[in-house]
């Protein structure tokens, strides 16, 4: 009796990380939490515009990961998303 696969996709996951990454700097944004690099303030308007553009790049991978579902990883096979 085969068991099963585990599957796997590098499109879901970077989805996940960029998703954090957008409500990390969703929550600096809205709470005003000041961050100080290098002696230099950032300004919260950066913050904003990263979690733009995190989230469009999450909104991205996800649709792709979605609309190219991942198959069981075969042996010879070069990659799982086709």
């Amino acid at each position: 009796m085969e068991t099963s696969k585990v599957k796997f996709c590098p499109a879901m996951w970077l989805s996940g990380f960029f998703a954090l990454g957008a409500i990390v700097h969703l929550a600096r944004f809205f709470a005003g939490f000041s961050l100080v690099v290098a002696g230099r303030e950032i300004p919260l308007t950066v913050s904003g515009v990263v979690a733009l553009a995190f989230g469009v790049l999450s909104a991205g991978l996800l649709i792709l990961s979605l609309k190219r579902p991942c198959e069981t990883k075969k042996e010879g096979a070069a990659g799982c998303c086709k």
